[in-house]
């Protein structure tokens, strides 16, 4: 067992009298190895029990209780049960940590026992660690240890028969007006606190414990009291000290949480693990939890299920961290109506000696800001979306694209016929896109009817955005199919937006979108967005429709234009087109090949500045004239002068390049005569498959100085050689510091001359380096 830390296990062990203990239960607490030989009683017997359970006297273990809780000692004869000895015992009241009374047993015919066991205990009573003293009737000093002189200074002989008022002063008084209340009422007090000064206040500051009981003779009477002093200085100074700094932290916490509050953020404390254990009424409004659901963990029962453990993580490697610094997270937080909203957290870490003491947080509501933001970044996206398409419905599917699931979890585009007059809409569904996980629609006619009082009816016929709740089957409002009501139900979908798109200002289409399951249902902000979403789509429209007839145009003339190759004798002739403006299909550069009255073959490929319609308009131009310039009977130079004064005079072009020439057969074979104006030379790759560019004269191009001379170039072109024309998309590069293009285009054309005609031109477009995506055409002749 254990025993009190003022006394000596192994002494009292070892006294020749039986000593126990009880607590304020009337426990035994101690039960020493004398008292086990009087009583035959064995410490396990005993330890634990209460005084009335051992086989004591029945009477007398009740007198013996009743003058103890009295407060007054008890003394006499005690006899055992059995055959064992008349005992004589003595229990005192005392004021000890766990003890409430101590006694001694003692065989009767044993009285030097009882003068050693008495003698022990003033031994005890001078080493005891607490100071103790032991006052007459008068309260005048009768006996005191040497633990008092430590407390208090002085020594035994200024003590004893003077009073406490006479040694002490202010404080003795004290002291003495709690001794007397103890000898009048006969009751002990515990751990009365005094602070002062002693020796007439000549002393340091001191603070002390003390504890009075009375003192009774054997017949009962009370002839005195006692003391126990304890020492608290350093110990109440500390608590003190912790109790102010606890305090001054409390106020600063409570001075804080006054200012987020006021600030509408709600406040929150956590423990240095991360856990909750302290209530947060302001968050707790916001989730709508109790403080039990709350504590813990419980906290992140709130967070919306995607950010969860991402918020765990986050946050345990923030209070984990061996230096904590400032923890802020943005996530969505289910507040009290069921619904989520998105909240920033921002907690920073209080210290109290250095160390981390508790977590100080808040949460702000941010919901509005989060939403704002992503509506500006949706349109943004959604605008270049659509931008990046050239139909009306590839923009409105790429629309669609954009907005799920970020902005919807379903979203569907509805091409609408012109309106009935009894206010029906009737048309084709062309686009539907629904968020990953979620079902998809069960609709499969795409055509579709819609009665007046559904959401697109009121938006086509108003020509302006509409917000609906979705409703449940049975409401009296507008209704929809029984099918897509069961799929709304499945989906949770609780709200829908529509948005017109116009075109020549009727509506042709509508954008419908649907928001379902946790999605906070739209609102009139949101109503904002889709309109301004159907107004860009509107202009996205007409832009495209607009794209379509000028492609058309440009189809048409590029038809008209770059007419399939002639067919010559002895000769093969293949062409390749890659416009630069694929979506257009139409650009500044051309091929052409054309017989010439006299039987010669006319070709050339030229370039004018530009990708776009009016590029391809003015090569159609050039090369109009440039066939009814183009004769047999006079060199290519005079039709290349002839076409660069007229193309000037008239404003058609002010930077043209090309080479054009004559194919001629005859008797010695077969030749190639060229005018060149500023483009690049031909090659000639040889039957042999060995690749070079013709040498000849490059003059100025068009536009610039129409009255320059033009001069003729001529080169023979041998059997199974092939004469190559192509433009400068065929070789640019935008970084070429080795000036490698040249060189590359003729190893390409050596690669692959061994090949057909068509798929040596194949492989020139495809297989080209060049990378400025400029127009790109190809004309190329086999000689047979």
């Amino acid at each position: 067992m254990e025993h009190p830390d003022d006394v000596p296990a192994g002494v009292v062990d070892r006294l020749p009298v039986g000593v126990f203990a009880l607590d304020g239960d009337e426990t035994v607490v101690l039960w020493n190895r004398r008292a086990e030989q009087l009583t035959g009683w064995p410490p396990e017997r005993v330890l634990g029990t209460r005084l009335a359970e051992p086989s004591l006297d029945a009477p007398t273990v009740a007198r013996i209780a009743d003058e103890l809780r009295a407060g007054r000692p008890f003394a006499g004869r005690v006899p055992a049960r059995g055959s064992g000895p008349t005992l004589y015992f003595r229990a005192v009241p005392v004021t000890m940590p766990g003890i409430s009374v101590v006694g001694v047993l003692q065989d009767v015919d044993d009285t030097r026992a009882g003068d050693e066991a008495f003698a022990l205990l003033d031994a005890l009573w001078e080493s005891a660690p607490v100071g103790l003293a032991y006052f007459d009737t008068a309260l005048r000093y009768r006996r005191v240890n040497g633990a008092v002189l430590d407390i208090d200074g002085g020594t035994v002989d200024q003590r004893l028969g003077r009073t406490l008022e006479e040694v002490h002063g202010a404080v003795g008084a004290t002291i003495a007006d709690g001794l007397r209340a103890v000898l009048a009422g006969g009751r002990a007090r515990a751990s009365v606190p005094v602070r002062g000064r002693l020796w007439h206040g000549a002393g340091p500051p001191q603070e002390w414990r003390v504890s009075m009981y009375p003192v009774h003779a054997p017949d009962g009477r009370v002839i005195g009291c006692g003391a126990v002093i304890v020492d608290v200085t350093v110990a109440e100074r500390t608590r003190r000290e912790l109790a102010r700094v606890a305090a001054q932290r409390e106020h600063a916490l409570n001075r804080y949480q006054s200012l987020i509050e006021a600030t509408s953020a709600a406040v929150w404390v956590r423990e240095v693990d991360g856990s909750a254990r302290r209530d947060a009424p302001g968050l707790r409004a916001i989730t709508g939890q109790s403080v039990a659901e709350m504590r813990g963990w419980g906290f992140l029962d709130a967070v919306h299920p995607q950010h969860r453990d991402a918020w765990r993580a986050a946050w345990e490697q923030a209070v984990t961290a061996e230096t904590a610094e400032v923890f802020s997270l943005v996530y969505r937080l289910r507040t009290a109506d069921g619904g989520y909203r998105w909240f920033r957290t921002r907690a920073v870490p209080v210290r109290t000696e250095g160390r981390v003491a508790q977590w100080v947080g808040t949460e702000t509501d941010i919901d509005d800001a989060i939403r704002a933001r992503d509506r500006l970044d949706l349109l943004a996206r959604a605008t270049l979306a659509m931008n990046s398409a050239v139909e009306p419905e590839g923009e409105l599917g790429a629309l669609a694209d954009a907005l799920v699931p970020d902005f919807a979890d379903v979203c569907r585009v509805y091409l609408v016929d012109p309106p009935r007059a009894r206010g029906g809409i009737t048309g084709r569904r062309s686009v539907a896109r629904t968020a990953p996980g979620l079902p998809e629609s069960p609709m499969t006619d795409p055509r579709f009817v819609f009665a007046a009082d559904h959401p697109i009816a009121r938006c086509v016929r108003t020509a302006a955005p509409v917000l609906a709740a979705v409703p449940r089957i049975g409401e009296q409002d507008w209704q929809p199919t029984p099918q897509m009501a069961r799929w709304g139900v499945g989906v949770d979908a609780h709200s829908v937006l529509v948005a017109p798109v116009l075109s020549g200002g009727v509506v042709v289409a509508a954008l419908l979108f649907v928001g379902a399951g946790d999605r906070p249902p739209y609102t009139e902000d949101d109503l904002g967005l889709v309109g301004e979403l159907g107004t860009r789509a509107s202009a996205a429209v007409e832009k495209a429709i607009a794209f379509q007839q000028s492609r058309q145009v440009a189809v048409a003339l590029q038809s008209a234009m770059l007419t399939e190759p002639p067919t010559a004798p002895g000769l093969e002739i293949q062409t390749r087109y890659l416009p630069a403006a694929a979506g257009l299909a139409v650009g500044g550069d051309w091929f052409d090949a054309f017989p010439l009255p006299g039987g010669d073959l006319a070709v050339g490929v030229g370039d004018v500045a530009g990708h776009d319609l009016p590029a391809a308009a003015t090569m159609g131009q050039l090369r109009s004239m440039l066939r009814a310039l183009a004769d047999d009977a006079r060199p290519p130079s005079a039709a290349v002068a002839a076409l660069d004064r007229v193309a000037t005079r008239l404003g058609v072009t002010r930077f043209t390049t090309l080479v054009h020439g004559h194919v001629v057969r005859g008797a010695g074979g077969t030749v190639f005569r060229w005018s060149n104006a500023g483009h690049p030379q031909p090659v000639l790759v040889s039957a042999d498959g060995d690749p070079a560019f013709l040498a000849g004269d490059v003059g100025v191009v068009l536009g610039v100085a129409p009255g320059s001379a033009r001069r003729d170039n001529e080169a023979v072109l041998p059997p199974g050689s092939t004469l190559l024309l192509y433009t400068d998309g065929l070789v640019e590069r935008r970084r070429d510091p080795d000036d490698r293009a040249n060189a590359d285009l003729l190893a390409l054309a050596r690669a692959h001359a061994h090949r057909p005609l068509g798929e040596f031109c194949d492989h020139l477009v495809r297989d080209t380096a060049a990378d400025t995506d400029d127009d790109i055409v190809v004309l190329a002749v086999r000689v047979s």
